[in-house]
């Protein structure tokens, strides 16, 4: 169920919808295979999603990622995460800043697909960052040790 939620955040609520409901118009009194399922999302959203397909449900791959790296210039932060266990999972970067407010930037599971070991998540403000953070949420980190970054 997890997995159907990275997609959901992936396509977005509007054309996860449309998939699911092509799906069900399609495959109603059938016996279709996960296959089919796999198809339908493709063709629908017209999109080439086995990648995800794939990640999700053909490895053994689990959620375990890790801040790596951060460049400041001006007021650009550029975040480099690795992707230890593989899963493309989303996250969430939270920024806490030097006036003690945070904010969150959330990242779907599309970062993950031109390359899924690592990735880099620019984000833009104007306010001083004094540390970041990776957070998961429901998509439980394996390794929470290394989701940290201090100015």
């Amino acid at each position: 169920s997890v997995g159907y939620l990275a997609m959901k955040d992936l396509l977005g609520d509007e054309l996860f919808k449309k998939c699911l409901h092509a799906y069900m118009d399609r495959w109603h009194g059938k016996h279709p295979t996960p296959w089919d399922f796999f198809y339908t999302f493709n063709d629908v959203s017209g999109k080439n999603l086995n990648w995800f397909w794939n990640n999700w449900f053909f490895s053994n791959y689990y959620i375990d990622l890790a801040l790596t790296n951060v460049k400041v210039k001006g007021d650009n932060y550029s975040i480099s995460i690795k992707n230890i266990g593989g899963m493309a999972a989303p996250v969430d970067v939270i920024a806490t800043y030097e006036d003690g407010s945070s904010e969150k930037f959330h990242q779907t599971p599309a970062i993950w697909m031109n390359d899924q070991t690592q990735t880099t998540v620019n984000i833009n403000t104007k306010k001083k960052v004094q540390s970041l953070r990776l957070d998961g949420g429901i998509y439980m980190d394996a390794d929470v040790s290394n989701n940290t970054w201090n100015k």
